[in-house]
């Protein structure tokens, strides 16, 4: 049973993990502050799983490579490990081998093959074929529509597409849960999260988050990804302490997890701390050299003194756009960085304007809003935000930036609001924004 969770809850988050168990009573302790948790399951012992991919791999491709008639098995399994070491690694071209692999297993069994058609929408789903992937889903729900694991999936990706009416839908009609379900919780605390409930949705990922790291054969950075996730959710609610101290239990489930470490470069440059800021984002770099990612190093870089070491961190995210982003998979996080630093405005705009195309989502629409504005676009920049924000979600940055626009038309009451809660939600959100929400709300 717990074999069939895992696997489920692979495709749905795409990247999860393991805990120390020196590191979990901090944990138990945590959590119970935060969720009122009377019980927590017993954690796994700890998983090098990482450290036998490659020799797993190459096990499989043996197999493949042999020709054996009718074997469906090899390249499915094949498949699913390369896209688990792209979570791990980061490399693209990973994923784009899952995709070979998949394709060849239902090559040999087309029909009766739910494992290689799931491992072909979680391709579509990590190289952001949004639409694809949910096209894929459906297509598998027809064959055994009594499956509420596919309608978790289908709602997960309601929710990257922005429709957000279709996963609630979803998620209502779902069989009455009788015990924790890691995949059904996870979905829940996300629609949570996006939907204005916060604390609700720490709740729920705190307790999910303890009975991932009580499944056995669940692989380490499967397990990281919960305390990560749950670091996310804590800075947003400004616990940032919290949201520190699970990204290092991240660090310390999956070792360089590059995921773990871009947040801890995020919250420790809002909070100042450049060293500790440029130390994640290069370690993050090493492994993803995401533009946010570098962004940090750059910013972390300049307050530091070092203008030359900025400036060529500058030149290689533009580099990154030309020639390694191919997939497009950075587009939102380019269009972020480009807005964020007042450069290459109209680039940000028409990046923000393609992503909105792949996914109409809040964030892919507060994008467009701060894109637009850093471009001149205000009345475009409004309609963005109003729908960024519909939800009036508990996240800082989304406030701040929809402050700003309602500052641009003389709304000064809405100004005032959004900047209220940019500032309760996290009084430390953001290295220059937070600063300067705080001098907004003295002159208005």
């Amino acid at each position: 049973m717990k074999i069939r969770i895992t696997t489920t809850v692979i495709w749905i988050v795409a990247a999860l993990a393991l805990t120390a168990i020196a590191l979990w009573p901090a944990f138990v302790k945590q959590r119970e502050n935060v969720a009122g948790a009377s019980y927590l399951p017993t954690p796994a012992p700890p998983s090098t799983d990482y450290l036998e991919r490659d020799r797993t791999i190459a096990f499989w491709e043996g197999m493949v490579r042999k020709h054996l008639s009718e074997d469906m098995l090899s390249p499915r399994q094949l498949s699913m490990l390369y896209l688990q070491r792209y979570r791990e690694r980061g490399d693209i071209d990973d994923v784009l081998r899952a995709r070979r692999m998949a394709e060849l297993s239902l090559y040999e069994q087309p029909r009766g093959n739910e494992g290689a058609e799931i491992a072909l929408a979680s391709v579509e789903l990590t190289l952001h074929q949004f639409k694809a992937a949910l096209a894929e889903t459906k297509r598998i729900e027809r064959i055994d529509p009594t499956e509420p694991q596919m309608r978790i999936r289908e709602a997960s990706l309601d929710l990257e597409l922005g429709d957000y009416t279709s996963a609630k839908r979803i998620i209502d009609r779902l069989p009455p849960r009788k015990n924790l379900d890691i995949s059904r919780d996870t979905l829940i605390a996300r629609y949570e999260e996006l939907t204005g409930r916060l604390a609700g949705a720490r709740e729920i990922l705190a307790r999910v988050t303890a009975q991932e790291n009580s499944v056995l054969d669940a692989p380490a950075q499967q397990r990281a990804w919960f305390f990560f996730r749950s670091g996310e959710m804590a800075f947003e609610a400004g616990d940032n302490d919290a949201a520190l101290s699970d990204e290092d239990q991240a660090l310390a489930t999956f070792p360089n997890y590059a995921e773990a470490n871009r947040l801890k470069a995020r919250f420790s440059c809002a909070l100042k701390r450049w060293q500790s800021c440029r130390d994640a984002a290069l370690a993050s770099a090493n492994v993803v050299p995401y533009p946010e990612t570098l962004g940090y190093e750059e910013d972390a870089d300049r307050a530091l003194g070092d203008t030359p070491g900025a400036e060529r961190i500058a030149d290689l995210i533009v580099t990154i756009e030309r020639i390694g982003n191919a997939q497009h998979i950075s587009d939102r996080l380019l269009a972020i960085y480009y807005a964020e630093h007042h450069i290459r405005t109209a680039d940000a705009y028409a990046i923000a304007r393609r992503e909105l195309g792949v996914r109409d989502d809040i964030f892919t629409e507060d994008t467009l809003a701060w894109a637009a504005a850093a471009d001149g676009r205000w009345n475009e920049a409004r309609t963005a935000a109003g729908k960024a924000l519909r939800f009036d979600t508990e996240n800082s940055l989304m406030q701040y930036h929809a402050g700003i626009i309602a500052l641009h038309f003389g709304d000064r009451d809405g100004a005032k609001r959004r900047f209220q809660k940019a500032l309760i939600l996290n009084p430390s959100f953001h290295s220059v924004y937070a600063d300067d929400a705080r001098a907004q709300l003295a002159r208005l």
